[in-house]
């Protein structure tokens, strides 16, 4: 299953700044990225390693693809192009619902929900929201978000005062940014455990645990569930209640959601959590 990411936010809030960024330090990584228009991308020409009217293909791996008359039909000719991909971002347009986008995730069965990311524009946001005209659908894309960016922290009058209304309409982290510059591992978890053997930011931090023996359901749900500030999860667990499946544990901000993988076949259960400073302590087996 292809990991997939919506990326969302009101016009002008920084979506395709945060998208060049990505494009141009994939460091390795084969990233297809939906887009409405290429010529908002300023693509690196030095990057550029073939045009092909609604593809850019570059030569770090990664392809951009403008979305046609159907974003599900663009993606469908995208999952049967013969080159694989490791991630699959889509830029939703500045008065598109993310969340609508990304449950497409739950109807393919090539893709996997990875959460939806959403820019706010830390100068203009609540002016936005406290308009009649768009301020319904600038909240809904905030409600929408998994992590969101308040970008722009340079331009705002009061970034503190921002950031404090910002989390009275969402749950889920935020991520303070000029320029959209943040950490692309903090966004996208791209390995089976959650951080793809990256260098994160020294602002980030991450976490490895490994239990040889199964691990208590509650303990864990417990622990993730406090776990206020780290942003991203993944692994792989072997759980008391069913010793003998493989569970795919995925948190994306304050969503949990666990799979069954198929038999258990791993020496042992891992864990990994990315998050912004050290405040997570020991899980403790049942």
């Amino acid at each position: 299953m292809i990991p997939f990411t919506v990326i969302g936010g009101f016009l002008g809030a920084g979506k395709t700044t945060l998208l060049n960024r990505l494009l141009a330090g994939a460091a390795g990584r084969r990233f297809a990225v939906l887009v409405n228009d290429f010529g908002a991308l300023d693509i690196d020409g030095k990057l550029v390693a073939a045009h092909g009217g609604d593809t850019v293909a570059l030569a770090n791996g990664c392809l951009c693809c403008t979305i046609g008359d159907s974003l599900v039909e663009t993606l469908l000719e995208l999952l049967e192009r013969p080159e694989r991909f490791d991630h699959i971002v889509v830029e939703a347009s500045g008065v598109a619902d993310p969340a609508r986008i990304a449950d497409i995730a739950v109807l393919e069965p090539q893709l996997e929900r990875d959460g939806v990311i959403v820019v706010v524009d830390a100068a203009e946001v609540q002016e936005r929201a406290a308009d009649r005209r768009v301020g319904d659908t600038v909240l809904r894309q905030i409600k929408a978000a998994d992590l969101l960016v308040l970008n722009k922290i340079d331009l705002a009058d009061d970034p503190a005062a921002v950031h404090d209304w910002l989390s009275t309409q969402a749950a889920a982290p935020i991520l303070e940014a000029r320029q959209a510059d943040v950490p692309i591992d903090v966004l996208f978890g791209l390995d089976r455990y959650g951080v793809a053997g990256s260098k994160p930011d020294q602002a980030f931090r991450s976490w490895s645990y490994a239990w040889s023996e199964p691990v208590g359901r509650e303990a864990l749900m417990a622990m993730l569930s406090d776990t206020k500030d780290v942003l991203r999860a993944k692994g792989v667990v072997r759980f008391a209640d069913a010793p003998d499946r493989r569970s795919i544990v995925h948190m994306v901000g304050r969503r949990i959601d666990i799979g069954d993988g198929g038999p258990w076949t791993e020496e042992e259960s891992r864990l990994v959590l990315l998050g912004p400073k050290p405040v997570l302590g020991s899980l403790q087996r049942e």
